[in-house]
Order: structure tokens, then C-alpha cells, then sequence
């Protein structure tokens, strides 16, 4: 208990400093996050923090928008008739912060640069694009020539940021410019950065000339995405009026922001899918025996009334709602004698087996899930080991099938509306490395099915495929599926602007925020 109140002590402090450094600009927004922004490089940063704060520093070819996406770099576009060439028209007044040109070939340079380091944004394009695709036809015309055709191009291009080729050269290094990239920013976006301190906060600073101009009736003059783990922390800053939104906070704040006169309670469901993903390569849950043991052990109705934020729950890998969901699939519900018919089949029908279990740190989310399974399993004999780690360290340990735990609490998000984006990155074995595919599964059929779909035109042939390759998913069960999460975020009345995106979904796109009054 000392230490929880000496650390909500020194937080406080912290905002109260940062609080008045910033009191003498009034449209400086401050953002309570509950993760790190660990990583800006466009080529290998992605999360929903790490997206937060590409989304501000650099310019894409499309934004999303609400549920919409529009064109950002792009003025206009042509495709050809199979969808294998795309040709775009940028505008020509983008200019990084530098005051150079965002031209055709910073888009071509930007792209090749993620195919060449295949980091997890490149899952988009790996298989339909080679160092040939990206070409500059003028100075402000870029085409890309498809190795395959691939209808859903387009929503793949929000996450194609572009990077100012002259500054990443100046910073090459022998790793492509990743390491200077991984902290140092060269965009062209609504802001730059100011001060930089991981685990602690991030500050950005709007560009009063921004080329894309500002979609509100104001903007800001920047923001400070401050680190606040603790959901008392968060909701303390918040009610006192050191923190202006608050990220993904907990159902159990929810009576007290809505009772505030001067806050706001969003809620909305989406697409934000947990997922007890199980190393489908190690000693123990490479048994599907065992995996559907462990799917069995879980108690989702409880766990769904355990949390304290609103939930619905999966019925199967994809979200009922989503596009290409499979209905009436076979998925697991709490039996534990559907459990132990399952342990029967595995070299450990006693049990006796401790499985690790990582969740983030002080996440509620994750660690009411890992209790309820540790309940479940302990009826089998079998012992859950619950191991708390911050997010990087999570990443970080998703990167081979050694180094990746047996069950790790991971939330995916589609980058956009079309079974590709839910599916390929997860259970396509080309894609081992990414928090995404950290249940390190294995299936050819599957591979080809996702393959194939991808370039596939035919919407009839392209659903026969995603449903046939869910249904041997569902029957290999590399994964625990849990709940998609309905997103709540919470704001101050002062801060103005804000829309949902389910593509987005507990953030803000702040380029489109302004205050009034704060």
C-alpha cells in the first residue's frame, strides 16, 4: 500500500510540473495513456499507441476518418480494371518539417523502405508488392504495379506513412535508419516532437503552417501524452483537471466522470479483439488436446461479469459483427468436462504442468481473464503462472517461438474492413515475429487459403475462402478467443472534435482536436 501511494504521489507531482510549464499556452491538450510510445518508426512501430503518434508526426496517402477513409496525400487516384495498378495524384503542397517536397519519390523510397525491413506493418503489402511495385511517374505522381491484384489496396494506405528520405540517409546506420527512426521522427504531419521520455511522457508540438491545413474550427497547439498505469491515477487527474482525456479507462470510473459536469463518457463497440493467444510451437501448448483443454477451462460468462469494462464475447476467431465472420462454428465454451476429456488425450491426462501466463502490467483487463483461467486450470491439475510485464517487453517477447510465452493476453485490432486485415496477420505462419501472430501457428492450408484470397477479385470465391480457412482455425484452436471490447474514453468538455473510429478506437486522431475554454 505505501508504495501504490508513494507512486500515485510522484505522478502527480510530475503532472503538476508538467501542468505548469504548459499553463502559459492554452490549447496544450494533456493525454492520461496507459502505454509507452516505444517505437515511431513507420517501417516497424504498430500499436495503437505507437499508430496515436505516427497519426500526428507523419502524413499518409489515406486517413481514417470516423469510419470513413479519406484521401490525405493523395488529391486523386485511378485503378485499372483488375486492380493491379493503382495510380495516385499527391498534392503538391505537402512539405515535410523540413520544408522539402513529400513528393512521389519519398512515397516510393517510404515503401520500399518497409518492404526491405519487413517489420509488422508490411504483412499489408508482403505478398502483392516487390522493390519493382512503387514507381514515380513525375514528381508528384506515384503508381504502384501489383505482383497480384488485390481489390482492398486502398485500406492498406493509412498505414503507408512517409518518411523524409534525406533525413533517414543522414541516419542510415547499418539497420536502414531503424534505430535513429525508433525515437527521431521525419514526417510531414500536424506535429513534431518536443520533449522525449520513455516511461514517462511525449510531447508534440502542432506546425502552425501544417500543409493540410485543420479540420475543426481550431487546433491544437500541441499535446503531452502522459504515462498513467494506474486507473486511480488516471481518474484522479482527470476529475481535478490535470489530464483533458483519458484513455481506455475502467467501467468502474464510468459513474464517476458521467456524474461530472465538466466530463464526458464515450462509449462504442468495435472491433478491438483479446485474444489468449498460446505458443502453438512449445513443450506443452503445442498439443491442440491441450489448448482445447485450456479453451475449455476458461469461464467466459464469468469473466464477461468480472470486468469492468463492457465486453461481448467471441463466438470463434473472427467478431460476430465483423465482415467474413463465420456463423455456427463449434467454439469452446466453459465445461470442464469437455476439459478434461481433452487433458485425457494429451501426454499430461493428471495434469501436473505449469503454463506461464503474461499479461501488461496492472492492466485489469487482462489480469481478471488470467484469475478466472488460473480457477479453471487449477480443477485440471494444471497451474497458471501469472507473469505481469510492460508492453515492450510483451512485443519484444513475441519474436520467436523460444522466447514467446505459453498464453499471453494480446488485444489485435483489423486496420481495415476486410477479412485480410482481422486474419492474415494472425494465422498466417509468414508472419511469426508480431505481437499479432504470437500464438506461432502453422497450418499450409490455411496458408494458401489466405494467400489466395488475398488476390482474389471474385466476392463469392473470396468468402468461400476465409470461411473454409476459420473453420479449420476454430478446429486447431491456437488460441484462446475472449470478448471484442466496447471502448470508452474520457474527456474533458472543454476538449472539442472528437470522433470515434472503430479503427481507432480508444484514442483520438488529434489533428482534429481543439479547446475551448480549458
Amino acid at each position: 500500500m505505501f508504495k501504490r501511494i508513494l507512486f500515485t504521489c510522484l505522478v502527480l507531482s510530475i503532472l503538476l510540473i508538467t501542468t505548469s510549464v504548459v499553463l502559459a499556452q492554452d490549447d496544450i491538450l494533456l493525454y492520461s495513456g496507459n502505454q509507452d510510445i516505444d517505437n515511431i518508426d513507420p517501417a516497424t512501430g504498430e500499436n495503437y499507441s505507437i499508430n496515436a503518434a505516427l497519426r500526428s508526426l507523419y502524413d499518409a496517402l489515406y486517413i481514417y476518418r470516423g469510419a470513413d477513409t479519406e484521401p490525405h496525400l493523395v488529391e486523386s487516384h485511378e485503378v485499372n480494371d483488375d486492380a493491379s495498378v493503382w495510380t495516385f495524384k499527391l498534392h503538391e503542397n505537402a512539405v515535410f518539417h523540413d520544408g522539402s517536397s513529400v513528393n512521389a519519390d519519398a512515397v516510393v523510397y517510404s515503401f520500399n523502405r518497409l518492404l526491405a525491413i519487413s517489420g509488422p506493418p508490411s504483412w499489408r503489402w508482403e505478398s502483392i508488392a516487390d522493390e519493382n511495385t512503387a514507381e514515380a511517374l513525375d514528381e508528384f505522381t506515384v503508381q504502384f504495379t501489383l505482383t497480384k491484384p488485390y481489390a482492398p489496396f486502398i485500406g492498406t494506405l493509412p498505414q503507408l506513412f512517409v518518411v523524409n528520405p534525406a533525413i533517414v540517409e543522414a541516419n542510415l546506420g547499418d539497420d536502414m535508419g531503424q534505430t535513429y527512426l525508433k525515437e527521431n521522427a521525419a514526417g510531414s504531419g500536424p506535429f513534431m516532437q518536443g520533449r522525449w521520455e520513455i516511461g514517462n511522457l511525449y510531447e508534440f508540438i502542432a506546425v502552425p503552417d501544417y500543409w493540410a491545413g485543420w479540420t475543426g474550427d481550431d487546433h491544437l497547439d500541441g499535446f503531452i501524452w502522459i504515462i498513467q498505469r494506474d486507473h486511480t491515477t488516471k481518474l484522479n487527474s482527470l476529475l481535478a483537471g490535470e489530464t483533458h482525456v483519458s484513455d481506455a479507462p475502467s467501467g468502474t470510473e464510468k459513474e464517476e466522470i458521467v456524474a461530472s459536469p465538466d466530463h464526458i463518457w464515450e462509449e462504442h463497440g468495435g472491433f478491438f479483439v483479446n485474444t489468449l493467444k498460446m505458443n502453438n510451437q512449445s513443450e506443452y501448448t503445442s498439443d491442440v488436446n491441450l489448448r482445447k483443454a485450456v479453451a475449455h477451462a476458461m469461464n467466459y460468462e464469468e469473466m464477461k461479469a468480472a470486468q469492468d469494462v463492457s465486453v461481448t464475447l467471441m463466438p470463434g476467431p473472427t467478431p460476430a459483427d465483423f465482415v467474413g465472420a463465420v456463423e455456427g462454428l463449434d467454439y469452446p465454451t466453459y465445461d470442464l468436462d469437455k476439459a478434461r476429456e481433452y487433458l485425457a488425450q494429451t501426454p499430461w491426462p493428471d495434469g501436473g504442468i505449469t503454463l506461464d501466463y503474461v499479461y501488461v502490467t496492472e492492466l485489469s483487463h487482462e489480469i481478471i481473464p488470467g484469475l478466472i483461467l488460473l480457477e479453471g486450470l487449477a480443477e485440471l491439475n494444471i497451474e497458471l503462472n501469472m507473469i505481469p510485464m510492460l508492453w515492450p517487453d510483451m512485443v519484444a517477447s513475441c519474436a520467436s517461438p523460444e522466447t514467446g510465452p505459453h498464453i499471453i493476453n494480446i488485444y489485435t485490432l483489423p486496420p481495415f474492413m476486410d477479412p485480410d486485415a482481422h486474419l492474415y496477420n494472425q494465422y498466417h505462419s509468414d508472419q511469426w515475429g508480431s505481437f499479432n501472430s504470437c500464438s506461432f501457428y502453422q497450418n499450409e492450408r490455411v496458408n494458401e487459403l489466405l494467400d489466395e484470397a488475398r488476390v482474389t477479385g471474385a466476392a463469392e470465391a473470396r468468402a468461400a475462402m476465409y470461411t473454409e480457412a476459420q473453420e479449420i482455425i476454430n478446429a486447431e484452436q491456437p488460441s484462446v478467443w475472449m470478448y471484442t471490447l466496447d471502448n470508452s474514453i474520457a474527456l474533458h468538455t472543454c476538449v472539442k472534435g472528437y470522433r470515434y473510429s472503430p479503427l481507432y478506437p480508444i484514442t483520438v486522431l488529434f489533428q482534429d482536436l481543439w479547446m475551448e475554454g480549458c
